[in-house]
């Protein structure tokens, strides 16, 4: 995908993009000279308010880069190496103007950082759009892929140095896929893993994938552990970690009435209670021999009578080789006719 293609942000205010398009569209293209002017005036202001908050704000960063060597004179130099955040910045200079009493271009620096940062961030998320679009389908949102990759971004800017011959965009792309990738890694999982094991798992799946590629028949685990020259037990972990967990809320049925919880036997239910299902479906049981060999069949699917499962019209139309409206159809005609021999079916819908 191109990132610099307009078409990214077609209908987008109607979307959940509709802040970033908006945002970009405030913000077009910059030619490289343009692009080089912004980063100049960025990376000044940025030098010069470190240098301005390092009058009164030694102590300030003397915490925050408790490793620095605090006895040599230039450690203003040491910080800029480091690239402060922007969030350091700010916390700096909130110490500063605590401290600083009298007249202070602080507030014109802090102005001309923010101008820059402004317009090129908003220049360059169609170039977030574009990386985070490559991630799609991975466990994560796009939206989530977004502001993810814009941390990147923010971080990249940051990081940048205007002397060092590249461009802005060529330098970022490396930030922004580093912030997505993480992001899928911590974040895409009900279960978190360590980043050394999902790289391990990830491995080991396209090898998988190559193997299963060159044969026909399924393969087992010890034969998986022998091509890969790898030992059993280890192959198993990795199938094992690579399964996705299955909620609990998870639907069984299109009309969404089922859960696999309500499926789970409940060892706490008291012997009352387990009498009276018995005797309810004794009842439900008797009840069903008033009705036609048809009508039994879809009221015990479309209900999950002794099928362990309640089936959608489709289903039972598809097995049954007619449409979903007769299905309706004999389903009501079925339950007038329970209702006169069992009362409380009145509650059924």
């Amino acid at each position: 995908m191109n990132a610099h293609n307009p078409a990214w942000f077609v209908a987008a205010d109607e979307s959940e993009y509709s802040s970033y398009a908006q945002w970009s569209r405030r913000h077009p293209l910059l030619t490289a000279d343009e692009e080089r002017h912004w980063l100049i005036q960025h990376q000044d202001a940025t030098r010069a308010l470190l240098l301005l908050t390092a009058v009164v704000g030694k102590p300030w960063w003397q915490e925050r880069h408790p490793n620095l060597d605090w006895k040599q004179t230039d450690w203003v130099t040491e910080v800029w190496q480091k690239r402060p955040s922007y969030g350091e910045l700010e916390a700096a200079l909130g110490w500063y103007r605590a401290h600083h009493k009298g007249v202070s271009m602080a507030s014109e620096l802090w102005r001309r950082l923010n101008e820059a940062r402004e317009v090129l961030l908003g220049s360059n998320i169609r170039l977030v759009f574009s990386v985070s679009h490559q991630y799609n389908g991975q466990g994560l949102e796009v939206t989530d892929l977004v502001q993810e990759g814009l941390l990147g971004l923010m971080r990249s800017l940051e990081k940048f140095d205007v002397n060092q011959g590249t461009r802005f965009s060529t330098y970022s792309h490396y930030w922004i896929q580093q912030f997505i990738r993480l992001a899928i890694k911590n974040q895409s999982n009900l279960i978190r893993k360590p980043t050394n094991v999902i790289d391990d798992m990830r491995r080991f799946q396209r090898q998988l994938v190559g193997i299963r590629q060159t044969q026909t028949a399924p393969l087992s685990t010890a034969k998986i552990a022998e091509k890969l020259a790898m030992p059993e037990d280890k192959v198993q972990h990795f199938l094992e970690i690579g399964q996705t967990p299955l909620s609990l809320d998870a639907r069984l049925t299109e009309d969404g009435k089922d859960s696999w919880a309500e499926m789970l036997e409940d060892p706490t239910a008291s012997i009352q209670e387990q009498t009276q299902q018995l005797e309810l479906s004794e009842q439900v049981q008797s009840s069903l021999a008033y009705l036609s060999r048809r009508e039994r069949v879809i009221i015990a699917m479309r209900y999950g009578i002794g099928h362990g499962r309640e089936f959608g019209y489709r289903e039972i139309a598809e097995q049954l080789s007619i449409s979903r409206e007769r299905v309706r159809q004999i389903e009501k005609e079925a339950l007038l006719k329970l209702r006169d021999q069992w009362p409380e079916l009145d509650a059924v819908d």
